[in-house]
């Protein structure tokens, strides 16, 4: 049966090739996937016990359930000085969704949407398969892997349409600054573009402070996603929402109806439950993670290997280019010889390659295991 060239010619994730590689090897340590390895928060599993066995599990309204959007509205209103409805408010299926739902509803075939590179390697794919021209803005170390707005601006035509922004960052960790913020902001009204801020890493902020682009971003332009999976390691419960302007909201919404109908009832409810848990159960899981980091990174110093430390997220990009081998083979390489499973640079963009990507949302001491087998793997390498 012939398979479409555009599905044909679409790359596998390196990180899923990984995690499938690392599954067949007893006792590998995973450090390729973005996944909080703590439990759903008990409280959440015993509030939800009533719900559950009530056994009124339906359909929902494709946006969701009302009583979920506004507490999401109220919740950012109050914690982020962000005056928001409930309307504006769609329930996802995990927030990588809402890239998706906003690529098909407003780009029409061959408009062009700005994505980072390194970036997330779903994003990619999401826009390439809604018909858009991927037109990928670089993230260089010699700029701290923060966007160039002189060389985007030479970037934009009159095709382009919307520009995405993810901060703190996937698979780098950086966290934008207010100036970054504003200049994307100044951007975005001077060229008529739309902004997705994938804001998945929110609460996950280790050096300065979280930066939303609701701050900055005419509230007319701007579309943001957010994570239940990061903020609550809700990540199986597949729950996550997006913040839209009213105006935008109906086309999304249909596109949403489209292909899936609504977001699975009983997840609502779990994220329903999760808002009200304590910021301090949150700030634990924070805490917990930016020890990994501080685990992650003296290793690698002491290995002698370059990185960059991250301000946020759930990551450290390491550079491997002096070990001349590209990223793919490097952790194919690892993982055999070590049982350690990396991400490869290069599956999160051209300007990836030459670097891995560590998950440090692992325990403690698989994140230091697995980081002293890289560096024992490299210190081969090298020799």
């Amino acid at each position: 049966m012939k398979i479409p060239e555009l599905i044909e010619n679409l790359p596998r994730s390196g990180i899923r090739e990984l995690m499938g590689l690392a599954l067949q090897i007893k006792d590998a340590i995973h450090l390729e996937i973005g996944e909080p390895h703590f439990p759903t928060p008990p409280s959440i599993l015993e509030k939800l016990a009533d719900f559950y066995w009530k056994g009124e599990i339906k359909y929902t309204p494709t946006a969701g359930i009302a009583s979920l959007r506004r507490k999401i509205a109220e919740k950012f209103s109050r914690e982020k000085n962000w005056p928001i409805s409930e309307e504006q408010v769609i329930v996802l299926p995990g927030s990588l969704f809402g890239t998706v739902v906003a690529f098909r509803a407003l780009l029409d075939h061959g408009e062009e949407a700005l994505l980072p590179d390194p970036g997330f390697t779903n994003h990619f794919a999401q826009a390439i398969l809604c018909g858009a021209t991927l037109k990928r803005y670089a993230l260089l170390p010699e700029n701290s892997f923060l966007p160039d707005l002189a060389s985007i601006r030479k970037m934009v035509s009159s095709r382009t349409r919307m520009i995405l922004v993810n901060s703190p960052s996937n698979p780098i960790g950086v966290t934008f600054d207010e100036s970054t913020a504003s200049e994307i902001a100044r951007l975005a009204e001077e060229l008529d573009l739309i902004v997705i801020a994938d804001e998945a890493y929110e609460k996950f902020v280790y050096q300065g402070n979280y930066t939303g682009m609701h701050r900055f971003v005419n509230p007319e332009r701007l579309i943001s996603l957010f994570s239940f999976s990061k903020t609550y390691a809700l990540s199986g419960w597949r729950i996550g929402c997006m913040v839209a302007p009213v105006k935008l909201v109906p086309a999304l919404s249909k596109v949403a109806e489209y292909l899936i109908a609504c977001s699975s009832h009983i997840s609502q409810k779990a994220a329903e439950i999760a808002l009200d848990l304590p910021e301090e159960e949150v700030k634990k899981m924070r805490d917990y993670y930016a020890s990994n980091v501080e685990i992650a990174c003296q290793l690698l110093e002491e290995g002698e290997m370059k990185f960059f430390r991250p301000q946020g997220g759930y990551y450290v990009w390491v550079d491997v280019r002096e070990y001349g081998m590209p990223s793919l083979e490097f952790c194919k390489q690892l993982l055999a010889e070590e049982k350690v499973a990396l991400a490869p640079g290069e599956t999160f963009g051209e300007n990836g390659e030459g670097f891995v990507r560590i998950s440090i949302c692992r325990t403690h001491q698989e994140v230091e295991e697995g980081v002293k087998r890289l560096v024992r793997f490299a210190r081969r390498r090298a020799s």
